[in-house]
């Protein structure tokens, strides 16, 4: 039905100002638990885990390194240019 159209019962709209933060959080849940995810990234070294929809999703640089594959797991092996830095929470 588009928006136009009339309809004969009220039309209700929930608009929640959470949902996307939940989103966030509960892909975080599961990349933390491995689960769903279907792309290793590999940095200096080190093997992070990652849901690939999300990767493709932020950043121009792995949309076109990701798209048109499609191996289940995929390996991606960052360049030498990128770096493995922990930055310390709050």
């Amino acid at each position: 039905m588009s928006v136009d159209e009339k309809t004969e019962s009220p039309m209700y709209v929930y608009e929640s100002t959470v949902h996307c933060t939940n989103i966030l959080l509960c892909l975080n849940d599961q990349r933390k638990q491995d689960i769903l995810c279907d792309v290793t990234l590999i940095v200096e070294g080190k093997e992070f885990r990652a849901h690939r929809a999300v990767l493709a999703a932020c950043s121009e640089y792995f949309l076109q390194a990701l798209v048109g594959q499609t191996e289940n797991d995929l390996v991606v092996n960052l360049p030498e240019e990128v770096q493995y830095v922990i930055i310390p929470l709050l």
